[in-house]
């Protein structure tokens, strides 16, 4: 089964740069553009990594790291959160998010993130 690898950011070219890099035969990625539906697309998917921005319109990441963490369906998933921002490392702790990545991020970052929570965690 493939893998599903979620990205939800504002900023369309991330979406389609990760898009691009990230899906191949053994992976899915799903691009979120518009935060407010982030909760609807998990819902209907079994996702296996999350990497999330933080500051969008709409509804911030923290705010939805804190609707994930809360739910029992989602509370488990792993979320790297995103951010170009000086605050963006700090709120990721407050969050209790999985991982954090600066903008602009290094590929091999990235990957090692979905190494770490997507593939070794089935070992």
């Amino acid at each position: 089964m493939k893998k599903k690898i979620v990205v939800c950011d504002d900023d369309i070219e991330i979406l389609n740069a990760c898009s691009i890099i990230l899906e191949d035969q053994d992976t899915i990625v799903i691009t979120v553009a518009n935060s407010l539906f982030l909760l609807e697309v998990l819902d209907s998917i079994d996702a296996d990594i999350l990497f999330l921005d933080i500051h969008m319109s709409g509804r911030n990441g923290d705010q939805v790291m804190r609707d994930l963490r809360s739910s029992s369906k989602h509370d488990k998933l792993p979320v790297i959160m995103i951010s170009g921002h000086i605050d963006g490392r700090s709120i990721s702790v407050e969050c209790e998010a999985d991982g954090f990545l600066a903008k602009p991020f290094d590929l091999t970052d990235l990957e090692n993130y979905i190494r770490r929570f997507v593939y070794e965690s089935e070992s």
